[in-house]
């Protein structure tokens, strides 16, 4: 009875109709039926040599256990009920109806599943075709950005040319402009030997003078048309404007060099007329922004280190010449200086 519950159990999926009938069936046919066994000994079992009873067991000291030990043998015993028959046959129909019925299912979801599928094929399809549109979009910007680029490029490549123009344009004005300071320059010495008036320095206004042949004392050095004399004390006290006075009293003006012949010349004069080394004040003036010299194209020789330049020595505007009484000392040359220094002296010049 309990293999037909544990059946019965096993089908609960079935529908209520089909289980009543089925228990129905089984029970009717094992209320009507009786079920008959048929047992025989198995094959090499000597069953006449086996004593079934249990002689002597109503004896006290008998043990029944080690008796049915002794005398066992085995059998095989077969139903011949159909009930049985009928039950296997009946479950294999069972089996075989939720087989289909499972069947059916796995049919179902597979169809849901292919249609579940379906659907993302679909939407993936739409997915790809927006990407595609997104990509041409996004080729097509590309290709903008690119002649943007080109469009850069080109522009860029434009302004250097032009720029490179504004830089010849620049450099040849320049040339020019130095062009037209030497020819001032040249102008002003034809002046000058024309006995025009003399550029004076700044804050010190311009005199014009006849230039009578000179005094002895005042053309200790001639050099061309020009005499020069040095005017030295033994104190550090002569400032610009003072040197300026020093010469303008003696109708000549403050010293210019104007090549490097002069510029060793006057060197020389001033090295035997002293006896140690001297700074000596001339009419040179220097723009420390610029660094023009004025008049232009005189002749410079710089201490070394100098000149001094920048906003920090906008004030050092006029040159003087540190002299040694050894032509080998390095240490002489022109410095650019305030015009409050102190120097030694002057260097004046009268044209002839």
């Amino acid at each position: 009875m309990t293999f037909f519950i544990q059946l019965i159990l096993n089908y609960t999926e079935m529908e209520i109709p089909i289980v009543y009938i089925l228990i129905s069936v089984i029970a009717s046919s094992l209320c009507q039926d009786e079920t008959v066994f048929h047992c025989t000994s198995n094959p090499g079992c000597q069953i006449a040599l086996c004593d079934p009873i249990a002689v002597g067991w109503d004896r006290p000291g008998f043990n029944i256990d080690e008796h049915l030990q002794d005398k066992e043998y085995t059998i095989t015993c077969k139903s011949n009920s159909t009930v049985l028959s009928w039950l296997d046959f009946a479950a294999r129909n069972l089996d075989i109806t939720n087989i289909r019925i499972g069947l059916e299912k796995l049919e179902d979801k597979f169809n849901g599943k292919i249609e579940s599928f379906g659907k993302e094929i679909s939407d993936l399809d739409e997915m790809n075709e927006k990407l595609v549109g997104d990509n041409d979009k996004i080729k097509k910007d590309l290709i903008k950005v690119q002649n943007m680029n080109n469009r850069l490029i080109e522009d860029n490549e434009k302004m250097k040319k032009d720029l490179t123009k504004v830089q010849n344009m620049n450099i040849k004005f320049t040339e020019d402009n130095e062009m037209m300071k030497k020819a001032m320059s040249r102008i002003e010495q034809k002046l000058a030997v024309m006995e025009k008036p003399q550029l004076i320095p700044k804050g010190f206004g311009q005199i014009t003078r006849p230039k009578p042949t000179p005094h002895p004392e005042n053309c200790k050095l001639k050099v061309g048309n020009i005499c020069y004399f040095a005017v030295i004390y033994d104190e550090w006290d002569v400032v610009y404007k003072k040197a300026f006075d020093i010469c303008n009293e003696r109708n000549a003006d403050v010293g210019l060099i104007r090549d490097e012949e002069s510029y060793n010349a006057i060197i020389k004069y001033l090295r035997k007329n002293i006896p140690r080394g001297e700074d000596i004040w001339t009419g040179i003036q220097f723009d420390p922004m610029t660094r023009d010299v004025t008049p232009a194209d005189l002749f410079t020789k710089w201490y070394p280190g100098d000149p001094f330049t920048g906003i920090e020595y906008k004030d050092r505007t006029n040159v003087y010449l540190v002299v040694n009484s050894d032509p080998d000392e390095r240490s002489q040359g022109m410095v650019n200086g305030d015009p409050t220094w102190k120097q030694n002296g002057v260097i004046c010049e009268i044209l002839i």
